[in-house]
């Protein structure tokens, strides 16, 4: 049995030559020409094996998917570090009550994901079989097994990974290297420099947020309008008497999308009384329509909570189809009664809108806006790119007279 402590000297071993691959381009190339990393990798359709890609080519598939797949990064991780601690363990057979099994879960949640937290590596809540449900079948992870993870070619990259390794004896030791060294990569982000344009009016703004938002594309686009709201409330709790009267306090950052209605978040924006009860809330849905549903729930998230007032805001052109309005309104109506929340449902841009005309200083809500984008976890680089070219033509010199 290994010694708990051979977990952490082998990840030591490995992030520090991971780390001089992901900053330096030359030695990452070369390493992926060694034998391990153009071995070719295997997958079954309809019975019979054919070869596919390399495994560098699986390994960069699996990272080009992180936002879809993070759960088999710490499941693939988990299985190359208990190959490496125990060279006769065939890491397929990935639950201890498997013939010759193991716990990849609790290894993972023991050793491999605490570590990949602590050095700001991709990771998982706390393992990636908890994470990735569908994988933690009591099957082996063989080529034939039935799971189907998000992400063209992930399924095939990650099985025919552990068949290469268990099956063909390749090395785990490269590619765990490259592996690690892929994910740094695809966390650095390059530093922006964003300009602070000088007394732009409220529609200019407005313009801007939405241009930026309408721009962005892929996973993170649905987190900047919740941005924009966590601005503009950093304004409105310091400066409204509504909130300083109860001396409230804005929970920040606001509510990961990766961990709604934890940590005793109402909403995705939250407002608390002195003693970490909430007193407003604000739900984003980012392009959705309103719907009777997501009103009626609301008792049940609020737990029995006094709530002052919640609002649920969309930034769908139509925040509410016509023929929902009516039950939608009853449906407010009703939670009221229920829960004395004061429920409003309305359409982000001219809530946002509405907002900027109360704040005395619309420079501090752009420059709120701005470390907002720069300094979420769920913001990505191109839509950090897209801002700063935004604020970079604000700031050139132009006649606003017309305006």
């Amino acid at each position: 049995m290994a010694r708990v402590n051979e977990y952490t000297r082998i990840l030591d071993e490995t992030l520090s030559k991971a780390q001089k691959l992901a900053n330096d381009d030359g030695a990452l190339s070369a390493h992926t020409a060694l034998l391990s990393l153009v071995h070719p990798l295997k997958t079954k359709r309809d019975g019979e094996e054919e070869l596919g890609e390399s495994v560098a080519e699986g390994i960069e598939t699996i990272i080009g998917n992180l936002g879809q797949n993070k759960y088999l990064f710490s499941i693939l991780a988990t299985c190359l570090v208990e190959k490496l601690v125990n060279p006769g363990q065939d890491t397929r057979l990935h639950q201890a009550d498997m013939p010759g099994g193991y716990s990849n879960r609790s290894k993972d949640q023991i050793h491999v994901t605490p570590f990949l937290k602590q050095h700001g590596l991709t990771h998982c809540a706390a393992s990636g079989m908890e994470s990735g449900r569908n994988f933690e079948r009591p099957f082996p992870l063989a080529l034939d097994f039935g799971g189907k993870p998000r992400g063209k070619g992930n399924r095939e990259a990650s099985l025919g990974i552990l068949h290469a390794i268990e099956m063909e004896g390749v090395d785990p030791s490269p590619c765990l290297e490259f592996l690690l060294a892929l994910d740094m990569k695809s966390l650095q982000t390059p530093d922006y420099d964003y300009p602070e344009p000088e007394g732009l009016t409220v529609q200019e703004l407005m313009a801007a947020i939405i241009r930026h938002h309408d721009s962005a594309k892929g996973q993170g686009k649905s987190r900047l309008p919740v941005l924009a709201i966590q601005a503009v409330y950093q304004c409105l709790v310091a400066e409204l008497a509504r909130y300083t009267a109860v001396e409230a306090q804005l929970r920040n950052p606001p509510n990961r999308h990766t961990a709604n209605d934890k940590k005793g978040f109402i909403g995705d924006v939250q407002v608390d009384l002195p003693n970490g009860t909430p007193f407003e809330g604000v739900e984003v849905k980012s392009g959705k329509k309103i719907d009777k549903a997501m009103v009626g729930d609301l008792p049940g998230k609020f737990k029995g909570i006094p709530v002052n007032r919640y609002y649920v805001l969309s930034t769908a052109t139509e925040y509410i189809a016509e023929s929902e309005r009516e039950n939608i309104e009853k449906t407010v109506d009703r939670v009221r009664r229920e829960t004395g929340c004061q429920i409003i449902v309305n359409s982000l841009y001219p809530s946002l809108q509405y907002y900027l005309r109360l704040v005395s200083d619309t420079g501090q809500f752009l420059a709120n806006y701005t470390n907002q984008v720069e300094t979420d976890k769920d913001v990505k680089a191109p839509h950090k790119a897209i801002w700063r070219d935004i604020l970079t033509e604000l700031s050139a010199p132009q006649d606003r007279s017309t305006k």
